[in-house]
């Protein structure tokens, strides 16, 4: 739709758990034979960035035209974006402040995109509870959010091989109490302001349900034997 010039947001969460790698990430970041064993579906996304499990929490998917003034440079994007996003998660009852001039690289590569704070970062306490990406393509730019609802700290270090501890310290719900459903409620006219939208709700239209049914494919798979087997497990439990 950006490619047609129309900007659109859509807000999703999942049944989960599933784990999303960034399009350049390492497969061994992950235990896949956990993954495999418990079911748990692993995919690649379209932006960079390292990992992350979705469940507990909310994703926000911001796509614009690549002419739109939002479009102008991941910098400009990510910013224009935040200005929405945080005022709302405030107002929800979270605690968010923005990163001001993190410093990428001083640490060792993290294979989890909540323990890396970079300038498109909300933290907590200090804490990371809101990691976006981008995806710059001709026809239109992709800017979207993982909100934490929620934190398992476990799965997160089981997934992703650290120690539980490690997970703690960094990563944090962006606000509790509050259910995916119910905080979209407040950032779709909070978004369709800002962009000058109007504001539809329902099902997603023909074109993006075509778009993301290839995330369902073993193109978006880090192991596609892995996906095949997969299937094979009983997942009904």
């Amino acid at each position: 739709m950006a490619s047609e010039g129309r900007a659109s947001l859509v807000c999703s969460s999942w049944k989960g758990p599933t784990v999303v790698l960034g399009y350049a990430q390492p497969e061994n970041d992950v235990d896949i034979d956990f993954c495999r064993e418990n079911c748990i579906p692993v995919l690649r996304r379209i932006s960079g960035g390292t990992g992350v499990i979705h469940r507990r929490d909310l994703s926000v998917a911001l796509s614009i035209p690549a002419g739109h003034p939002w479009a102008r440079g991941v910098r400009v994007g990510y910013q224009r974006f935040l200005d929405v996003l945080e005022p709302v998660l405030r107002k929800a009852g979270a605690n968010v402040e923005r990163i001001d001039g993190a410093a990428a690289g001083v640490h060792e590569r993290s294979p989890i995109c909540f323990e890396d704070q970079l300038s498109e970062t909300l933290v907590v306490d200090g804490r990371k509870a809101v990691g976006c990406a981008q995806a710059r393509r001709a026809g239109g730019v992709l800017i979207h959010a993982a909100v934490l609802l929620g934190l398992e700290a476990q799965l997160y270090a089981r997934v992703f091989q650290v120690d539980e501890t490690r997970v703690r310290k960094a990563l944090s719900p962006a606000v509790t109490g509050t259910s995916a459903k119910e905080l979209t409620r407040q950032l779709a006219p909070a978004f369709a302001e800002a962009l000058g939208l109007d504001l539809e709700e329902g099902p997603a239209p023909q074109p993006l349900e075509e778009h993301l049914a290839l995330y369902a494919t073993t193109r978006w798979a880090p192991l596609s034997d892995a996906g095949r087997e997969s299937s094979e497990l009983d997942c009904s439990k």
